[in-house]
């Protein structure tokens, strides 16, 4: 009887043991407590122009996070922002608890980045240039070696490990910067258009790929793409920004049922101001939604800024963002690089 008896208890206890494993072990992280990072309030103005206006979300440990929104809309300075790469006009930063006007190069240590459209040393083999990148941020030869090795497999490119990288296809260059990026294993990676220059095939490995980092690897993702469908497929929450405004942070199974659409590009469409499809009446009458959408955002953009810039804005009429290539743009990036040899400088 009590061999019966610590049978049963034995198998409870391993029930018990065994369904704790599970439930932790979900497909989604379940995060911690203290956030990975955090913005608060964050402005960052070029010039008389606003790039990002009062803007706050937090990301979770081992999340997969999304920055969706039109060009101009802010995503890439909100990524450099965090990275460290430029300093905000106002608010502040945190990344793994460590403010990032106050630790830069702390935060650019733990943190990897693949910029939208990156520079590889072509003279140098897919082998050689990871091990050439981890030497700059501490890594051991040895250990960038091996997990180049590991990473080449995943993303078949083994075979041309020994190959000059400017012998490669724009596909293999782009999944090469992908492991550059986190060849120094940091504990969060910045991801601009990730599925770059790829094929189907070629998306489909990097979308596991990144599922893996934060699955397997407990690694924080923050993806900015135009690709929606492959956000959805792969992101746990998403941002929408406009002209720097934050719109919206949530699921994205949540925004598309708030918005009653099917997809997350039918929701992007009808949040996104001007970008909405026209709603027919029962009288055949076009109901423009995307404008009433237009008029909220600019009044919630016009709320979040200071009185003086509040009082400019109304007299100079909306916000327009200027075209690629335009003056304005070349304007904004003159004084965007001007703005980044300061902060080196100050960094210095």
């Amino acid at each position: 009887m009590e061999t019966v008896l610590l049978t049963l208890i034995s198998c409870i206890v391993i029930i018990i043991l065994w369904s704790k494993n599970f439930l932790t072990s979900s497909t989604r992280p379940t995060g911690s407590s203290n956030p990975a990072i955090i913005l608060t309030n964050i402005s960052k103005n070029y010039g008389a122009t606003p790039a990002l206006v009062d803007v706050s979300f937090d990301v979770l440990p081992g999340e997969i996070f999304g920055l969706l929104g039109p060009n101009g809309a802010g995503k890439t300075t909100a990524i450099r922002i965090l990275k460290g790469m430029i300093k905000p006009t106002s608010g502040t930063a945190q990344v793994l608890n460590h403010r990032i006007d106050r630790e830069t190069n702390w935060v650019k240590q733990h943190t990897g980045y693949l910029p939208e459209e990156g520079s590889l040393l072509t003279r140098l083999t897919p082998l050689e240039l990871c091990e050439f990148i981890g030497g700059l941020f501490g890594v051991s030869t040895a250990n960038s070696r091996a997990r180049a090795l590991e990473f080449l497999k995943m993303f078949n490119l083994l075979e041309k490990k020994d190959e000059l990288v400017e012998n490669l296809s724009k596909g293999m260059k782009q999944k090469l910067s992908i492991i550059c990026s986190i060849i120094h294993d940091p504990e969060i990676v910045f991801m601009d258009e990730p599925l770059s220059s790829l094929d189907p095939s070629a998306s489909k490995m990097v979308k596991d790929f990144i599922r893996y980092l934060s699955r397997s690897k407990n690694k924080t993702i923050i993806i900015s793409s135009h690709r929606l469908a492959m956000v959805q497929d792969v992101c746990d929450r998403v941002a929408i920004l406009h002209k720097g405004v934050i719109l919206t942070v949530d699921y994205p199974k949540k925004i598309m049922e708030k918005t009653q659409t099917s997809t997350l590009e039918e929701a992007y469409l009808s949040i996104i101001p001007g970008y909405a499809q026209p709603v027919f009446a029962s009288d055949g009458s076009i109901v423009e939604k995307g404008q009433v959408k237009e008029q909220e955002a600019e009044s919630s953009l016009s709320n979040k800024l200071p009185p003086e810039e509040k009082a400019q804005k109304e007299k100079n009429g909306p916000f327009d963002p200027p075209s690629l290539g335009s003056p304005e743009t070349r304007t904004i990036e003159k004084n965007s690089e001007k703005d980044q040899d300061q902060d080196q400088d100050q960094e210095q």
